[in-house]
C-alpha cells in the first residue's frame, strides 16, 4: 500500500481492519478467476487502504452497509494524503466491484468519478494488430536471417490465430492430422481448454511446407533445447528486430475513433498477430 495512506491503527482499529481485510482476501481470491492476477493485486491494494479507512473512521464490520458517504470520505482523505487521480479512479473501480460481489447489500452506490473530483481520462484505444506490410516485412527479414522457426510461427499465428506457447508445442503428428481432418487441434492451450482451428487452403499450404522443411517430431524444439527456450527465442527475435519492420505512427497524429479517442499503436508482439487474425476472419 502507498506510504501516503499509511494511516495509523489503534489496537481496536486493527481488529476491525483484520476482519474487513479477511473478507477482501476471500472475495478477491487469486484463484477464483474474477479477473487477472495483476488486476486482482491492484484492486486488493486499493481495498486495503479502504479497509483501514473504514476501520478507523466507521469501525465497520462488513461491507453490506456500504454507502456513498464511505466512498466520499475515503476519497477526500486520500486526496488530502496526496493520492493522484489515476489511482483514485482505480480505487473506485475496486470498491464498486466489491459492492457488486457482496450479496444482499442494503444501499446502491451512486457516487461517480465526477462527484469526487476524479476526472474522466481520455481513453487510448490500443491497436495491437500487425498490418500486412509489417507481417510480410517480418517474414522476409526472418528468411534472410535463416530463422525458419520465426517464419513458421508468424505464419501460423497470422493464418491460424495460435498463441506462441500453442505454436511452439506443435508436433509433426498434430500437423499431419490437421491436414487429414481439416482442422488443427491445439493442446498446450490457455487454462488447458482444448480448441480446434479450421484450416483454409492457405493454412493447409503453410502446414504442408513446414512438414517438408523439417523432420523433427517437435517442430520448434531442436535437439538439446526445450519448449520454453524455443518460445523465448522467437519472442526475443521479435523484440530485437521489430524496429526494422514496424510502421511508425506519431501517437498525436493517430486516428480518432467514434468516441474521439486517439488510437495509439503499441509495440508489436507475437500476440498482436492474433488480433490481426481475428480482424480478418
Amino acid at each position: 500500500m502507498s506510504q501516503k495512506r499509511n494511516w495509523k491503527l489503534t489496537a481496536k482499529d486493527l481488529a476491525f481492519f483484520n476482519n474487513l481485510w479477511n473478507q477482501i482476501v476471500a472475495i478477491f481470491n487469486y484463484t477464483n478467476h474474477q479477473q487477472g492476477y495483476r488486476r486482482t493485486e491492484r484492486y486488493r491494494n486499493g481495498l486495503r487502504a479502504f479497509c483501514k479507512h473504514l476501520a478507523i473512521k466507521y469501525r465497520a464490520q462488513n461491507f453490506k452497509n456500504l454507502q456513498d458517504k464511505h466512498l466520499i470520505s475515503f476519497i477526500e482523505e486520500s486526496i488530502a494524503a496526496g493520492i493522484d487521480i489515476s489511482t483514485l479512479k482505480t480505487d473506485l473501480s475496486a470498491i464498486r466491484k466489491l459492492h457488486k460481489l457482496i450479496p444482499k447489500t442494503r444501499y446502491q452506490l451512486s457516487v461517480g468519478n465526477d462527484q469526487l473530483g476524479v476526472e474522466k481520462r481520455a481513453k487510448k484505444q490500443i491497436d495491437r494488430a500487425w498490418n500486412k506490410k509489417e507481417y510480410n516485412a517480418a517474414i522476409n527479414l526472418a528468411l534472410l536471417m535463416n530463422r525458419n522457426d520465426v517464419v513458421w510461427s508468424l505464419k501460423l499465428a497470422g493464418n491460424c490465430g495460435v498463441r506462441l506457447e500453442e505454436c511452439t508445442a506443435l508436433t509433426r503428428t498434430q500437423l499431419k492430422e490437421a491436414l487429414v481432418q481439416g482442422f488443427l487441434s491445439l493442446r498446450n492451450t490457455k487454462n488447458g481448454i482444448l480448441r480446434d482451428i479450421s484450416l483454409n487452403s492457405e493454412a493447409k499450404m503453410i502446414i504442408s511446407n513446414i512438414l517438408k522443411d523439417t523432420s523433427y517430431e517437435k517442430i520448434f524444439v531442436s535437439p538439446g533445447h526445450n519448449h520454453m527456450q524455443a518460445k523465448k527465442s522467437i519472442q526475443n527475435w521479435i523484440i530485437n528486430n521489430r524496429s526494422k519492420f514496424t510502421e511508425q505512427n506519431d501517437p498525436v497524429q493517430g486516428q480518432l475513433d467514434s468516441n474521439n479517442d486517439y488510437i495509439v499503436q503499441s509495440k508489436l508482439t507475437y500476440h498482436g498477430l492474433r488480433h490481426s487474425f481475428a480482424r480478418e476472419r
